[in-house]
């Protein structure tokens, strides 16, 4: 299932955001039976094995920690199109990633969270961490033989 981003509608990120084709059609997460794929117009098309993802939560990006291609080269990589309905998603591996800068040229970067906002993050959410135990859950009881 395809769920698009979450577009800024603010004046400055409705002239910037176009020049990277970041839209509804060319922007979204879409949840396939192995894999997610994050697409973010023509910054950013990675696919990540469902099995090496956590659950997702709900997390806060403030307006000065940029929208675009965003990372923090400790982990983070921020496909973030609005600072409203942004989520997280930890990585149980490390994957290392490459970032265009321009053109071929990029850098390669450790990813252990992805960082996406979507239009529709209750039903991502739902959908997406079904079956997904919470960190704090574990099983309720061990038996040793």
């Amino acid at each position: 299932m395809r769920y698009p981003m979450q577009i800024a509608q603010d004046p400055l990120s409705s002239l910037v955001l176009p020049l990277f084709q970041l839209n509804a059609t060319n922007a979204f997460v879409e949840m396939v039976p192995d894999e997610l794929r994050v697409k973010a117009g023509s910054l950013f098309d990675e696919r990540f094995s469902l099995s090496n993802l956590g659950r997702a939560e709900l997390v806060s990006w403030e307006w000065y920690m940029g929208l675009g291609l965003r990372t923090d080269f400790q982990g983070t990589v921020a496909p973030v199109t609005s600072t409203e309905k942004v989520i997280a998603i930890p990585l149980l591996q490390q994957k290392v990633l490459f970032l265009p800068i321009l053109g071929p040229l990029g850098v390669q970067v450790p990813c252990r969270r992805i960082v996406v906002s979507l239009r529709d993050v209750d039903t991502f959410l739902t959908s997406f961490n079904a079956g997904r135990v919470k960190p704090e859950e574990g099983p309720s009881s061990i038996s040793i033989d």
